[in-house]
């Protein structure tokens, strides 16, 4: 994985989270990035936790404490996880002793190679300063459309409205859920 650090914004797009949630999962102490001169840092490591930690609340709808410790636990075998290079990292969790555990997979590997790309793209989401945009802002944004309508080549715009639409619905379908005994 990438070694770059990244500020919380840049963090969020490369996790494809607003960085309200970001910023929350660090306030709560599910995620520890590294602090500089105020400033959060995120490295690929703990890039991949916060997406595991997203991964799990998305799944479980568990509280901070109970996210918190799972992530714990998580980064205690981080080691062991990585020596086996398996797909999926599998957590059990009972949340009492009268209860059957919960078992959730989660699939590691995609999610690394998902952080990879993004990381690829993050300096396409520079973090600006605080208050008024920097002098010029507007020349560069334009440029920026100007190279990307070039990169795009020549689609009509209902070639961009349906790709949109598309994409729009695949994001609206319920997820596929199976449920299979384990032997």
């Amino acid at each position: 994985m990438p070694t770059a650090t990244l500020k919380l914004k840049q963090a969020s797009a490369v996790l494809k989270v607003q960085p309200k949630d970001l910023q929350n999962l660090v306030q709560f102490g599910v995620v520890k990035p590294k602090r500089v001169e105020g400033t959060y840092l995120f490295d690929a490591r703990t890039l991949l936790t916060a997406k595991v930690a997203i991964c799990l609340k998305e799944s479980l709808g568990t509280g901070t404490s109970v996210l918190t410790k799972l992530v714990e636990a998580f980064q205690a075998s981080e080691k062991k996880i990585k020596r086996a290079k398996s797909e999926y990292v599998v957590f059990t969790c009972r949340f009492s002793a009268t209860e059957e555990p919960i078992k959730l997979g989660v699939p590691l590997r995609s999610l690394e190679e998902q952080i990879e790309q993004g990381m690829g793209r993050a300096e396409l989401y520079r973090d600006l300063p605080r208050g008024r945009k920097r002098p010029g802002w507007k020349k560069e944004f334009l440029a920026t459309l100007a190279e990307a309508a070039r990169d795009i080549g020549d689609v009509s715009e209902e070639e961009i409205l349906q790709t949109i639409r598309e994409y729009r619905r695949e994001r609206q379908r319920s997820p596929e859920i199976t449920v299979d005994a384990e032997g």
